[in-house]
């Protein structure tokens, strides 16, 4: 048997069904998308002008794995021209979009910021920069002042108001609800603009809500979310304020229905004040993994609809009743007892859907060096994860810091290799979010070995119980040494000499003494782990090799170290 399900969606699921007989009002716009993803669409205050990123362009300023770069199109007579990258001035090695514009068009507020003389990972920096118009060009933005901003997420979005006073921002910070949340900053009268304070539960959900944007008016918020049901794994909604005095009180969103968001992911609405037309992103029908698309929004804010599916049920029990002919044909003449089936009611229920919590997103960033001089060096860089392999050619990067950046679920493994002539084979596993040993600053720096006798490479992070030779943190220095035997294994013609050093503090005779130990110490571990031992010299110099002077900690403990020199 069946009955009819009413049932009102109220968690997320993604590739359960699609909706049969759904109704798409989504207009492609020719010219503009491609077999890249395309994503986040903003219009200039004249509406000539489409604003959107782009990721995985080899014109991107980090290459194939840039996080995406802003690219435009213009207006024409019939449609849109073929699109433009922003240039250098505006976009970054990360992540790069549109936030919004002051309202003559002037000031254009932008995702992040590229700190040049800043150190290491750090001259990328989260937040929210602004770019002046000058001479019909776009000069190199300014970050803003944003009093204790924190990101703990790899991903950031954003809106202004008109007025230039408010942001509007999806990242993952203080009193987070669970992943990226909307927060809320203000611009003081001296300029800075005050800590993101979380909107709350009635926008803010577990999961993950994105792309905010705020209508002219500044009545009306629309943003992405997979936390407060829908048809798919991203859903556009709407929410407004209650009142003009508060920027914290706001209507429960409310689904922008079947016409506009599908099974798939949708984002980055918005709009001119005025027009009927909206840009969002959709990764339904698209060419590559999202596409721009146009929605009519002349009919207005559809309604939250209900999705009706047939379920079967298993009749429990069956209700039988008996009718009894007339007393006149008699007590003989009875006949049998005739079963009817007494008519089934329509019953709504209330179906939940279990759905699994979004895994956090790790952005990776990665620089090839040589490991001696820690110069930058051109490489093919193999990257294999989720069984698929992908190469980086550094080469083929425009940025000067030649880095490349890959975003992967928290957990998941990747092996990264590399062969390059006149260095050791290199080949090494990580997992996203734990850093290496040899990162620094937030970068997984890859260090090449040369392939020369003589090339010496200290063994990072080997420390030893005082006055012995045993290790003071085991797992960590086997950690180091397993890189050293991996290294070797991937070289099996390649022979080294373990030397082991000291600072000069006490009886010379026994520091050499303690040295050497410590070296063999470290022989043996590798000689368990399958490494032949005539591919392993070793010698204690204790303290007569110092790299500092001994009259500081710091000299003191760069003294004391692990080195390997390539003897074949």
């Amino acid at each position: 048997m069946y009955k009819r399900v009413a049932i009102i969606i109220s968690m997320i699921f993604s590739g359960c069904f699609a909706l049969s007989g759904q109704e798409l009002a989504h207009i492609r716009i020719d010219g503009i998308n491609s077999s890249y993803d395309e994503h986040s669409p903003m219009l200039s205050p004249d509406g000539q002008t489409l604003f959107f990123t782009r990721v995985g362009h080899p014109a991107n300023i980090g290459g194939v794995l840039d996080q995406g770069d802003i690219w435009y199109s213009q207006k024409t007579g019939d449609g849109w021209s073929q699109p433009v990258h922003a240039g250098a001035d505006i976009n970054h090695p990360g992540l790069n979009g549109v936030v919004g514009f002051s309202a003559d068009g002037q000031r254009m507020y932008l995702l992040n910021f590229f700190d040049p003389e800043g150190r290491g990972i750090s001259k990328l920096k989260n937040g929210i920069s602004v770019s002046s118009l000058k001479d019909g060009v776009w000069a190199v933005p300014k970050k803003l002042p944003i009093q204790f901003f924190s990101n703990e997420s790899a991903h950031i979005s954003a809106t202004i108001s008109k007025d230039e006073k408010v942001i509007i921002m999806a990242i993952q910070s203080y009193e987070t609800e669970g992943n990226e949340d909307l927060y809320i900053s203000y611009k003081g009268d001296n300029g800075e603009w005050s800590q993101p304070k979380n909107m709350g539960n009635v926008l803010n959900t577990y999961a993950q809500e994105w792309a905010p944007f705020l209508s002219s008016d500044m009545k009306s918020l629309y943003f992405t979310s997979n936390g407060h049901g829908g048809s798919g794994g991203r859903d556009i909604f709407m929410s407004e304020r209650k009142s003009d005095s508060s920027w914290m009180e706001w209507t429960t969103p409310q689904n922008l229905g079947e016409a506009l968001n599908t099974v798939g992911a949708e984002q980055g609405l918005s709009f001119i004040g005025g027009d009927e037309v909206a840009y969002f992103s959709s990764t339904q029908n698209s060419e590559g993994f999202g596409d721009i698309f146009a929605y009519s929004m002349a009919d207005g804010i559809p309604e939250a609809e209900e999705v009706e599916v047939t379920v079967p049920v298993v009749q429990a029990e069956e209700e039988k009743v008996v009718e009894e002919k007339s007393e006149e044909v008699g007590a003989e003449e009875k006949k049998e007892e005739e079963v009817i089936e007494k008519p089934k009611e329509e019953v709504k229920e209330e179906v939940v859907i279990p759905v699994e919590e979004p895994k956090k997103q790790i952005l990776m960033v990665f620089e090839v060096l040589d490991n001696r001089t820690e110069a930058l060096i051109d490489a093919d860089v193999v990257l294999t994860y989720n069984g698929e392999e992908r190469t980086i050619k550094t080469a083929d990067i425009a940025s000067p810091s030649k880095r490349f950046e890959l975003t992967l679920e928290e957990g998941t493994d990747l092996k990264v290799s590399i062969e390059l002539g006149g260095y050791l084979k290199y080949q090494k596993l990580f997992k996203a979010g734990q850093a290496s040993s040899n990162a620094a600053d937030g970068i997984e720096r890859l260090l090449l070995t040369r392939e020369e006798v003589g090339t010496t490479v200290e063994i990072e992070n080997i420390l030893f119980n005082r006055a012995r030779a045993s290790f003071a943190n085991p797992e960590e220095a086997t950690k180091q040494i397993d890189e050293l035997i991996q290294l070797m294994k991937d070289n099996p013609g390649m022979a080294i000499r373990l030397e082991g050093h000291t600072d000069n503090r006490g009886d010379e005779k026994l520091l050499q003494e303690l040295s050497e130990a410590r070296v063999k110490t470290v022989r043996d571990y590798m000689l368990s782990k399958g490494i032949d031992g005539s591919r392993i010299d070793y010698v204690g110099y204790g303290g007569t090799k110092p790299l500092s002077d001994n009259k500081s900690p710091e000299g003191i403990e760069i003294n004391r170290r692990v080195e390997f020199v390539i003897i074949k």
